[in-house]
C-alpha cells in the first residue's frame, strides 16, 4: 500500500536496484584497484626477474668468452690472423716502395720534419735585425 500511495508502485523495487547498482560500482572499484596493484606487483617481478635474467646472461657470455679465448684453437686463430696482417703490412710497403709511394707513416714524418723546420725560420727571422729603406736599395744595387 505505502507503494501506492507514493504514486509509484516500483518506488521500493527501483530504490532496491539503485541500492545494488551502487554497492555493486563500489564492489568493482574496489576490485579494478585490487588487480591494478596485482598487475603493478606483477610488473614489478617481471622488471626484476628480467634484470636478473639480463646479468646472468652478461655473466655467461663473459665466461664463455674467456673459455673460448683459453682454447688453443681461437689462440691459433689470433696468432695467424696476427701473422698474416703483418704478411699484408709488409706487402703493402713493399709494393708503396716499388712504386715509391710515401706511406702514410712517410707523410706524418716528413710532415713534423716541416713543422720543425717552418718553427726553426719563424726563429731566425723574428732574430733577423729589419734593414732600412736605404740598406734594401744599397744591397739590391750591389
Amino acid at each position: 500500500m505505502a507503494q501506492r500511495m507514493n504514486g509509484n508502485p516500483f518506488g521500493s523495487a527501483v530504490e532496491n536496484l539503485e541500492r545494488e547498482f551502487g554497492r555493486l560500482r563500489k564492489q568493482i572499484r574496489s576490485q579494478g584497484r585490487s588487480l591494478e596493484k596485482r598487475l603493478e606487483k606483477g610488473r614489478r617481478q617481471i622488471e626484476k626477474s628480467r634484470r636478473e635474467i639480463e646479468t646472468r646472461g652478461r655473466k655467461q657470455v663473459t665466461s664463455l668468452l674467456e673459455d673460448l679465448r683459453k682454447q688453443p684453437v681461437v689462440k691459433r686463430a689470433q696468432a695467424l690472423r696476427k701473422d698474416a696482417g703483418k704478411q699484408i703490412e709488409s706487402g703493402v710497403e713493399n709494393v708503396l716502395s716499388l712504386f715509391q709511394i710515401a706511406s702514410k707513416r712517410d707523410v706524418a714524418r716528413i710532415d713534423r720534419k716541416l713543422r720543425t723546420l717552418d718553427k726553426k725560420l719563424a726563429g731566425l727571422e723574428q732574430a733577423k735585425p729589419r734593414r732600412t729603406a736605404s740598406e734594401e736599395r744599397a744591397a739590391a744595387s750591389a
